[in-house]
């Protein structure tokens, strides 16, 4: 037998249908070998990318519609709100929310809680409220 389960050495049937089987499966293996190397090229573009944005030491991003350049890949609810109001003094009476969007993490979007943090890449946005409880 041979890795086909077929016995080589066994001759029942024409020998022209038994090489045109062998072709189909070859084909048929040659093609799922090309899809797993397409798998394989995007997947070494995509760590080739990951690898050129984990050597630089900025990272651009969007705060409130306002560009800014943070240092490393990940930002905390905490370095958020001080990016969008870096001005404002800590209120008693003051919450916030933070909404993140294209980001290098999974999920590329949503909601950053209080001590929660996200990785970011150039052109993550953050959308970052204040509200006054009365």
């Amino acid at each position: 037998m041979n890795i086909h389960g077929h016995d080589p050495h066994h001759h029942d049937g024409d020998p022209v249908d038994r090489a045109l089987e062998h072709i189909e499966e070859a084909e048929r293996d040659i093609a799922k070998a090309h899809v797993a190397e397409e798998r394989a090229e995007e997947e070494l573009r995509e760590a080739v990318e990951e690898l050129k944005e984990a050597r630089e030491a900025e990272t651009q991003i969007i705060v409130n519609g306002q560009p800014k350049t943070v240092p490393g890949h990940e930002i905390s609810f905490a370095e958020a709100i001080r990016l969008a109001f870096p001005h404002a003094a800590p209120e008693q009476n003051v919450t916030f929310a933070v909404t993140y969007h294209r980001a290098a993490s999974v999920p590329h979007a949503g909601e950053l809680a209080a001590g929660g943090h996200v990785h970011v890449k150039k052109g993550t946005r953050f959308n970052v409220t204040r509200t006054v409880q009365s």
